[in-house]
């Protein structure tokens, strides 16, 4: 697997597959037989390679190899350092060159120095673009304050450049997943103050990708815009809040702020289930557990069923994405946990809708009963672009779950809701037309956008 850090890139590996010959010695008879095996990934300092015999650590063979369009031939010498079993049958391992060229060596530099994702990584943090599109036959492309812009300067990646740069990213476990069910995410530290949350998925039968870039910093309420009552919600003791938007809104950086307010604030036993995991809290006041979908668990509602077993007082999931874990989340609400729940809906209202609508028609008055008992707030989150394109801001929705609410839910009069909202000041309610109001009488938005956004949210 790709090596992260700045003081580990010297030993950057490329996955590839392509064949090496390889002599053998037996030291009892001292015959020396020659086999042809599989390069599975190469750094200027060695190879990784799969054989169906068992070679000794510390042993040295003469290898020979043709570079991918190449066509010299590499003459070099292995020392076996690591050995690897993988399901208890298939033999991986790690071997240094003790003996090699400089000039072939500089061959191999180069080679990997094309798909060193690394250098796209550093464009990213350096550009402090959001998320990073790697595609077939076309240039890199990153997003910055929320505008699409190619990287010009990097040439376009072909199938097989594309395939190295994204295998490069997984490890075995990761790569035989993602070829059996054509997608994957996962996370990665890149270097201390940046994680990568990538989704790794198929598209015309070739890999490609999306990074979003993390930083792992922690922000306050303020930095972030989040609205004030976001600090009183996080000290409830139970109860069901949901954190909701379109994709790119925020979400997780609002959940892992309202994690680090809690864990600042109180002791308490907090449990998150997430895929992949993006910011990593450390134990302060409260005991953090952070579990991932795929490492630690198979499935949210796997997890979070087996989360009501481990003593929790916050819970925290990353998608409620099936009826199972809806219906899980519910359960632990109304037990008394406080569940911290993300979900894709572009209002407070549409997301009641959806949740709603999740489960067949029969069951939508428990299910709004239930909701109606159980619910806290809903946050609703887009984000602007700022004014002079200096970065994005977040406006937000927020309805309290107060008796009016509740009311509206169990009679399925969720119409009423929004005007509940804009009479709501009292109960710190605020609707998304105000909230981007006042974000742009306070200048960090231009009238353009203004205009854009009031006649999706004020008509």
């Amino acid at each position: 697997m790709t090596k992260y850090g700045e003081n580990r890139r010297g030993n950057y590996r490329t996955f590839l597959n392509f064949p090496f010959s390889i002599e053998i010695t037996n030291p009892e008879n001292n015959t020396t037989k020659t086999k042809t095996l599989i390069i599975r990934d190469i750094s200027e300092n060695g190879i990784y390679f799969r054989s169906e015999e068992v070679l000794p650590l510390g042993m040295q063979c003469k290898v020979k190899f043709q570079l991918p369009d190449c066509v010299d031939i590499i003459n070099a010498t292995i020392k076996i350092v690591r050995m690897e079993t993988i399901e208890l049958k298939d033999l991986y391992f790690g071997a240094n060159f003790s003996s090699i060229s400089e000039i072939d060596r500089e061959k191999i530099r180069k080679l990997i120095e094309r798909t060193n994702i690394n250098k796209l990584l550093d464009l990213v943090i350096k550009r402090n673009a959001s998320d990073l599109h790697l595609l077939v036959n076309q240039s890199p492309i990153v997003r910055v304050n929320g505008e699409l812009e190619a990287l010009t300067t990097e040439k376009p990646f072909t199938p097989d450049e594309i395939k190295q740069l994204l295998y490069s990213l997984m490890n075995k476990q990761q790569i035989r997943i993602f070829e059996k069910e054509k997608e994957l995410d996962f996370g990665i530290q890149y270097n201390t103050k940046s994680r990568f949350r990538v989704n790794i998925h198929q598209q015309r039968g070739f890999p490609e990708a999306t990074l979003r870039l993390i930083n792992t910093r922690e922000f306050s309420f303020e930095e972030l815009n989040i609205p004030d009552v976001v600090k009183d919600l996080s000290r409830q003791r139970e109860g069901l809040i949901l954190v909701t938007g379109p994709t790119g809104s925020g979400k997780s950086t609002t959940m892992s702020a309202m994690i680090d307010f809690i864990n600042h604030e109180r002791k308490a036993v907090i449990i998150t289930l997430e895929r992949p995991i993006e910011y990593v809290h450390d134990n302060i006041k409260s005991i953090v557990k952070q579990r991932e979908i795929r490492v630690d668990t198979n499935s949210f509602s796997t997890a979070l069923k087996s989360t009501l077993r481990q003593d929790p007082n916050i819970i925290v999931i990353g998608e409620l994405d099936d009826i199972d874990t809806i219906a899980t989340a519910f359960i632990a609400a109304e037990a008394g946990y406080l569940v911290i729940a993300s979900f894709h809906a572009p209002s407070a209202v549409q997301a009641i809708e959806r949740i709603a609508n999740s489960f067949p028609i029969e069951h939508r008055k428990k299910i709004l009963n239930q909701l109606s008992g159980c619910l806290n707030a809903i946050i609703v989150q887009l984000l602007l672009p700022k004014a002079n394109n200096k970065g994005r801001i977040l406006a937000s929705e927020v309805l309290i779950a107060n008796e009016a609410v509740k009311r509206n839910i169990r009679k399925d009069e969720l119409v009423q809701i929004s005007s509940i909202i804009q009479t709501g000041k009292a109960f710190k309610m605020q609707s998304m037309a105000d909230s981007i109001r006042r974000i742009y009488e306070n200048g960090s938005i231009d009238g353009t956008t203004l205009e854009y956004y009031a006649q999706e949210f004020e008509s």
